[in-house]
């Protein structure tokens, strides 16, 4: 699966940075922090560090992967990790959910809201 750097690239659309609004972030791999569903983009290495050490911090709302509900984490919120992305949870039952099919749930599913077109 490709990233969303080439594309924001090519539009030439500009991001502020995840740590420090105040800043451009810098759009390409290397300041890339993965969390969820989202993509979130930094100004430079510090802002990274900072990001991948609290990312409960700055991420603002997320979809849990299970019940697809959005919530603000917490540091106390739980988390996986999977195939490079950090995963935080609503509750301790959806994380256990999570645990029994990690593939099935880490993975953006382009008809995830086919139901509701329908």
């Amino acid at each position: 699966m490709q990233g969303p750097e080439k594309y924001l690239n090519e539009l030439g659309i500009t991001l502020p940075c995840a740590v420090d609004s105040t800043r451009p972030a810098i759009i390409d791999v290397a300041h890339r922090a993965l969390v969820n569903y989202e993509a979130y983009f930094v100004a430079d290495d510090a802002a990274l560090k900072a990001f991948v050490a609290e990312p409960y911090r700055y991420a603002g709302k997320v979809t849990d992967p299970v019940s697809r509900a959005r919530f603000v984490p917490t540091s106390r919120s739980p988390t996986r990790s999977q195939a490079g992305r950090l995963f935080y949870f609503e509750s301790s039952e959806t994380a256990t959910t999570f645990d029994t099919d990690p593939m099935r749930y880490g993975t953006p599913m382009p008809t995830m809201h086919a139901k509701d077109q329908s």
